[in-house]
């Protein structure tokens, strides 16, 4: 059986993620517009954003609607910015959490390989086009399988699978699958015999992910 991960936007990226700490786990993602770094302020996602601005930082909300209401929600988290705090989200910590990491690429490589299928706009006003264009050219690099497509033009809105060029392409998550299930399942399945246990190193700490009784267990060393 195939374990085929799709995700848009911030659901992309964690589809990524998964490939990332489990790769014997997962025959393909499928992404639509996901971030593949915490760039450009998406580490608010992580929930600490309300420490620095909690309205200009939050995970969520309703912030520049109306003129005097703004509704701003956080993730429930333990990280912090204080640096004297054990749950200080140090740049490791980020680090882990990126998949567009190019040494942790070629451990990734090392096992087997998920394949990607993946869309995103020219004109998303989220997540730079040009950092997908990096990490699936390294992930082609290290030989896996990269599907990349890239909407460029307005001449490809037909409206009813692309419907603009912003941030998700107003792609239907149905029609989405629709259009690329039947193919995943027509392909034969890979070997996925490895050792189930994989180590990324993050500046003063190694995470290591090791399946045990279906589950992934997580070891941080110094």
């Amino acid at each position: 059986m195939k374990t085929i991960l799709i995700g848009v936007s911030h659901g992309g990226y964690l589809a990524n993620l998964c490939a990332k700490i489990s790769p014997w786990n997962i025959d393909v993602v499928l992404d639509n517009s996901s971030n593949v770094t915490l760039d450009n302020d998406l580490w608010r996602f992580i929930g600490f954003g309300r420490e620095i601005d909690y309205i200009k930082y939050c995970s969520v909300g309703i912030t520049d609607i109306f003129k005097n209401i703004k509704l701003a929600a956080f993730d429930k988290t333990y990280w912090t910015m204080n640096k004297q705090s054990p749950y200080y989200f140090s740049n490791a910590r980020q680090i882990i959490r990126e998949p567009l990491n190019k040494e942790h690429l070629k451990i990734q490589s090392l096992y087997p390989k998920p394949k990607y299928i993946a869309y995103h706009s020219k004109f998303d006003q989220y997540v730079l086009l040009e950092k997908k264009e990096n990490y699936f050219d390294i992930l082609k690099e290290l030989g896996f399988e990269v599907d990349f497509i890239k909407i460029t033009d307005e001449k490809e809105i037909d409206g009813k699978f692309i419907k603009n060029l912003e941030h998700g392409c107003g792609i239907p998550m149905k029609l989405l699958i629709k259009k690329h299930l039947l193919q995943i399942l027509k392909e034969p399945l890979q070997d996925k015999i490895c050792k189930k246990e994989i180590s990324y190193k993050c500046d003063e700490l190694v995470y290591t992910f090791k399946e045990e009784n279906h589950q992934i267990i997580l070891n941080i060393t110094n």
